[in-house]
């Protein structure tokens, strides 16, 4: 289905990286206020328990948090390699993977990070185009399914390529330079991942974590619609099929683990569409994962990157959200990662997607919530 465009209503497009000098995404972001909005069809979701970091109706990064923060980025940066691009190990002798080169751009960005500012903006101009010379050798080749790498095959086959988009759209208006080459290789994602999204608007079932994948790439479609980009997808059919599943799935018993990103990943989508999140189904999907984040240690104790990833979807929601109810989310999970940090600065996996690049990143994600330094126009 095609995006369309009306007149801006209550949503609001949050800008990007705005504790910078004004730029040119700050420009577009304040002219799309004015102008448009995406309707609900389209593409445009071991501390102490106390919110020791909420001030009021503001969320905040403790010193706690952020020297975690800074270890988890000294880590990181280590492992870049010269031509941009980072392994599944932050160790520059592991070959380059388009996943974790693509999740830890998106670290550097919630860091406040761009190509031109930031104590990081070297290393993000290198990772830059690194990460599209990597996104061209993939588009370019025609994988067999035992080839793909490991993230693809827990999260979908295109989940390396729907995190590469998310970066990419989200860099597009901080970089002033190579704009046609950056917009080529965005619309030849957006075309791939548009063809490829299923009749149900899932992107496939064949992956351990799917709904996971289905949600990374209905993001990463909708951040492009954001960045004005023409999208040809439904973002209608994937809400509608997530609450299908919830629905389906509600009173049964699982395992704590594809609970609690099933759970995460719908909460993500559902909370952007006005008809579904203030709905009793929502509601009770958040209080079983409020539930199990307060009691349920192996949450944290055997993390996956799914677990970490998931974190920080709702994180993505909720940090932003005013109800009192909410406010525990942050300061909760934020302590309870903190605790788990490796001395190297590095997070591990436990199961599933056991890369320490790509669980260290969406680890550092979740922490960085409160930066609002990623655009959340569907928020």
């Amino acid at each position: 289905m095609t995006i369309r465009f009306q007149p801006f209503g209550d949503r609001v497009l949050k800008t990007f990286r705005v504790s910078f000098a004004p730029r040119m995404a700050f420009l577009v972001a304040v002219c799309a206020m004015a102008l448009f909005s995406l309707t609900s069809e389209s593409l445009a979701a071991e501390g102490s328990e106390e919110p020791t970091s909420v001030y009021g109706e503001e969320i905040v990064i403790d010193s706690i948090a952020q020297d975690s923060i800074d270890r988890g980025f000294e880590w990181l940066m280590a492992g870049l390699r010269k031509d941009g691009t980072i392994g599944t190990e932050a160790n520059p002798s592991f070959k380059p993977d388009l996943a974790s080169t693509a999740i830890v751009g998106l670290a550097l960005l919630a860091d406040g990070n761009t190509p031109t500012q930031g104590r990081y903006s070297q290393q993000t101009d290198k990772l830059l185009y690194g990460l599209l010379r990597l996104v061209d050798q993939r588009l370019d080749e025609s994988y067999a399914f035992g080839k793909t790498a490991l993230v693809q095959r827990k999260i979908g086959r295109n989940a390396d390529l729907f995190l590469a988009l998310l970066f990419l759209t989200e860099v597009y208006y901080e970089t002033p330079y190579d704009e046609e080459m950056l917009r080529e290789t965005i619309e030849r994602l957006i075309h791939h991942i548009c063809l490829t999204q299923k009749e149900d608007g899932t992107w496939g079932s064949e992956s351990w974590a799917p709904i996971l994948g289905t949600v990374i790439g209905w993001e990463s479609l909708r951040t492009s619609a954001s960045a004005g980009f023409r999208i040809d997808a439904s973002a209608k059919k994937v809400a509608e099929t997530l609450m299908e599943n919830l629905e389906r799935k509600r009173g049964l018993e699982e395992s704590w683990m594809f609970r609690l990103y099933n759970d995460a990943a719908s909460v993500r989508v559902l909370y952007s569409f006005s008809k579904y999140r203030e709905s009793p189904l929502l509601m009770d999907t958040l209080e079983h994962l409020f539930e199990i984040i307060r009691n349920d240690p192996r949450i944290f104790d055997l993390a996956g990157g799914e677990e970490y990833y998931s974190l920080a979807l709702v994180t993505e929601c909720l940090v932003h959200d005013p109800r009192p109810q909410f406010k525990f989310w942050y300061p909760t999970v934020s302590r309870k990662l903190v605790v788990r940090q490796n001395r190297d600065g590095s997070w591990s996996g436990h199961h599933c997607i056991v890369d320490r690049t790509f669980c260290t990143a969406a680890a550092l994600l979740t922490l960085m919530g409160p930066n609002q330094f990623l655009s959340k126009s569907d928020l």
